[in-house]
């Protein structure tokens, strides 16, 4: 037996009245195209039987779709912070997304999280998808061309460490440059920094030899052929992928630049990056984000061996004013010289 239906619901708020039309019912499945978060009142609907319309009936409910329910005022959160594009396992990102909407439940009510649609994983795709509305938010380092596409949370995800920068290259080229004692010395080492990361503008506005890549991963064998001689990645990204490609890493020093990496929201979801600076800060205050930093990144720190390193200071011109730098909770201590 199969019913078709029709709904037009009409919002509590006057000054936004919105319209949807629903698909079809089959049995007690719901298909629809959206999931409403707020409260409607007067809800009509229109049930067809065959050829044959039923009267209208009006009742006074909250709408059930997608197999689910969606509640009143529940914040939907699309995001791409996963292993992979074909994983359903949160990463670092998902999981400070996932504690910092928690924290805020209390205020600001329940949450779902979504996984977005991405074709790839560039910076740039990622960003015209956040214009576009098609993401509710992004990660990335700041700049002051990311400050305006999107709005940025203030609380960095990595406390400032993707700004200690560690070369990443074949067995034979890191130690021939491991013994390297001065700026003269690094401004002939040939880097590669993928090319939509503020990281390759930084780097290149420093005068450092700067070659353009896509991505990491296809870049991979040109850093074996010898195509350039380094990549730096943040401290606490570089050994992963450096074992996950068999190549080796700097041990002995570091470029070092201050920076900072937010989530950014679209600025059709005001109400979310509110909701996020909120739940962040809560996190901060209870020292939730440091127990979950701590177990999942601080290994890394500590076995990067920062207090070793010699530090090659650049400057960061791209890094806008409204940094909270002044902030010390807000940034990992081994970075007090850094972000002087």
């Amino acid at each position: 037996m199969r019913f078709q239906y029709e709904t037009k619901l009409m919002d509590v708020n006057p000054l936004e009245p919105k319209e949807l039309k629903i698909g079809v019912l089959t049995g007690l499945r719901y298909s629809a195209k959206s999931c409403l978060s707020t409260n409607f009142t007067m809800q009509k609907v229109r049930f067809r039987f065959s050829n044959y319309w039923l009267p209208s009936v009006w009742s006074s409910v909250l709408v059930f779709v997608s197999l689910g329910v969606c509640a009143a005022d529940t914040t939907v959160v699309r995001h791409n912070f996963y292993d992979d594009q074909k994983s359903e396992t949160l990463n670092y990102k998902g999981e400070v997304l996932a504690l910092i909407l928690e924290k805020s439940k209390a205020k600001y009510g329940p949450y779902v999280m979504k996984k977005g649609p991405q074709i790839d994983w560039s910076q740039s795709r990622a960003y015209s998808q956040l214009e576009r509305g098609e993401l509710d938010l992004i990660a990335s380092q700041t700049s002051h061309a990311r400050e305006q596409a999107g709005l940025p949370v203030r609380y960095c995800l990595y406390k400032g460490l993707l700004g200690i920068r560690i070369g990443m290259g074949t067995r034979d080229t890191v130690a021939a440059l491991e013994r390297m004692q001065n700026r003269a010395e690094l401004d002939r080492v040939k880097l590669g920094q993928v090319f939509d990361w503020p990281d390759y503008a930084i780097q290149t506005e420093a005068g450092l030899q700067v070659v353009r890549l896509t991505n990491v991963a296809s870049s991979i064998e040109r850093l074996k052929s010898g195509s350039f001689q380094l990549l730096p990645l943040g401290i606490v990204e570089v050994a992963p992928i450096a074992q996950k490609y068999g190549l080796q890493t700097v041990s002995t020093w570091a470029i070092a630049y201050p920076t900072a990496y937010y989530f950014f929201v679209t600025k059709k979801r005001p109400e979310l990056a509110e909701r996020l600076s909120y739940g962040f800060e809560q996190a901060i205050r209870d020292g939730s984000f440091d127990a979950l930093f701590a177990r999942r990144l601080e290994p890394l720190v500590a076995a990067a061996g920062l207090q070793k390193r010699k530090l090659f200071r650049i400057e960061n011109p791209y890094l806008p004013a409204a940094t909270p730098l002044g902030r010390k909770e807000l940034w990992h201590p081994l970075l007090s010289t850094v972000l002087q």
